[in-house]
């Protein structure tokens, strides 16, 4: 939001004159990540109410409020605690929305790049394999048309994790078996928006759940080529364990789409020229895509304060070779302007 902030605040303004120009009122909330974790921010940008934090249980008390006649305005934030995936499946069958089903929320890994950690406090949390079954049967009964059931998570393969850095075989195959059980035609797990890290990316993984699976193309971020540079943000995986998942991934006929960052703090020209090598070099042995990012500063992020660095021209060039040969996908350009704001 706040790369748009001029822009949103510009938009509550003319929302809030044309529904006046009607002689009425409405009231604008908003929520989210910004929301909690650039809350000082996003307070100045014309909204009668903020709600910061997770939204399950407060946002239908405020709105129970709001239909009984009172107007709620200001900052609200949940009180301490963290919601139970288990008691909202996410989806209303009145409303038609039917959205990817969140299997897990939460990190515990503590990427200086992202804003996760920090909004669910370094935690790993699942929705129960039942409770999963029960909101894939109701999509199946509200869509009888669909084919295809996708699903949320920061990392798919760690699926009932108890620690968040050991895979949970028995877990995923409760999962993965149970919706084959109930019906579901074809299961895309492991694409977007359900990532996986490259240390997951085990042989005894990529057995268990190739048989279940749809989707041919496994999304993952590996974001620096450098082991220097994966160290230094805390992503707690090597350079050696990415290419033996990319090799894996082929093994079991999959294509991986792996995700990189470009103009990281502190990144020289150089670098960028070898980390679009190794891009290079990637797609040339395995046949990868690429889904690329220009760095931005995200609130509540270890890089919160941080400026991108300059995009080289030759690197832009290799980039947009890249795309243009159909190997490389990613708003990376867009983030371009975004990623010199800090906010």
């Amino acid at each position: 939001m706040m790369p748009h902030k001029d822009a949103v605040s510009a938009e509550v303004q003319n929302i809030r004159a044309l529904v006046g120009e009607n002689g009425r009122t409405i009231d604008i909330w908003v929520g989210g990540a910004e929301a909690t974790l650039n809350t000082a921010a996003v307070e100045q940008m014309g909204f009668d109410l903020v709600l910061a934090g997770e939204g399950e249980e407060l946002f239908p008390e405020l709105l129970h409020q709001w239909l009984d006649g009172g107007r709620p305005t200001g900052l609200h934030r949940t009180p301490p605690g963290q919601v139970d995936l288990d008691r909202y499946p996410g989806f209303h069958p009145i409303a038609r929305y039917l959205p990817p089903i969140e299997l897990s929320r939460g990190c515990i890994y503590g990427c200086a790049f992202c804003a996760v950690p920090a909004l669910h406090k370094g935690t790993l949390r699942h929705r129960s394999v039942a409770h999963v079954l029960e909101i894939a049967s109701a999509y199946l009964r509200h869509a009888t048309a669909r084919k295809r059931i996708k699903f949320l998570a920061s990392n798919a393969f760690a699926y009932g994790s108890v620690d968040g850095r050991t895979a949970n075989l028995e877990a995923l195959h409760a999962l993965l078996s149970g919706l084959k059980r109930i019906g579901v035609p074809e299961i895309s797990l492991g694409s977007f928006p359900s990532e996986v890290r490259p240390d997951f990316v085990t042989r005894e993984v990529l057995e268990l759940v190739r048989p279940f699976l749809s989707n041919n193309t496994i999304v993952m971020g590996i974001q620096s080529p450098f082991d220097s540079r994966l160290r230094n943000i805390g992503r707690g995986h090597t350079i050696a364990q990415a290419v033996r998942a990319i090799e894996l991934l082929r093994e079991f006929r999959f294509r991986a789409h792996v995700d990189f960052i470009i103009g990281m703090p502190g990144e020289t020209p150089e670098q960028q020229e070898e980390l679009l090598t190794f891009m290079e070099r990637l797609v040339h042995d395995y046949g990868v895509r690429i889904h690329m990012h220009t760095f931005m500063p995200l609130a509540g992020a270890r890089w919160a304060d941080q400026v991108a660095e300059p995009i080289a021209p030759s690197a832009r060039d290799r980039l947009r070779a890249l795309a243009r040969a159909g190997v490389l996908d990613g708003w990376w350009e867009n983030q371009i302007a975004y990623s010199r704001r800090r906010e």
